[in-house]
């Protein structure tokens, strides 16, 4: 009886090693697969992104962080996840992307980043005034002294203006 006990604990055991031996060999070759593209990606083109390398860039940077949420890289390549979505001009994308990087990474250093890229993306890419005005206000509410404050307080005085409007408007404060 305590044989069979023993067997079967021995059973379990091994299958509890043979599981996690297939999770950590599917977490490598993950890692490995993204490190092959992003060498493909930023490297080998010299500054000209293809659209579907982009693509398949952005969906397996996906794939890693909603495999392994906990995992430390996860946060990092979520937020180039949405760095190569704007380069792109994949612009609703980018939000979603940049949202995910705020909500699920708060503590994240570049979570700052990522609400000042929304609320830039909304207004430059979407022209979305009043969801750019909004995360702008956020931004500053949220992060005052962040090196990107003074941007986002500019680029709120001048929501919405022409460039020949903030030229005319830079002009009148010189005089």
């Amino acid at each position: 009886m305590i044989t069979k006990h023993i067997n079967s604990f021995f059973s379990i055991l091994l299958l509890v090693a043979v599981f996690s031996s297939c999770q950590q060999n599917e977490h490598d070759q993950l890692l490995s697969q993204i490190s092959d593209m992003e060498k493909q990606l930023f490297e080998e083109k010299a500054g000209v992104i293809d659209k579907k390398e982009a693509a398949n860039m952005i969906q397996y940077y996906v794939k890693f962080v909603d495999t392994y949420p906990e995992e430390e890289k996860s946060a990092e390549y979520l937020f180039k996840a949405a760095d190569i979505s704007i380069n792109v001009f994949h612009s609703k994308n980018t939000v979603k992307l940049f949202d995910r990087v705020i909500k699920e990474y708060p503590h994240y250093e570049k979570a700052p980043q990522a609400l000042f890229l929304k609320a830039f993306t909304y207004e430059n890419y979407l022209n979305e005034m009043d969801k750019a005005k909004e995360n702008y206000i956020l931004f500053l509410s949220k992060y005052p002294d962040h090196s990107f404050a003074n941007d986002a307080q500019v680029s709120l005085n001048n929501l919405g203006k022409s460039p020949e409007e903030i030229i005319k408007a830079f002009n009148e404060a010189q005089k």
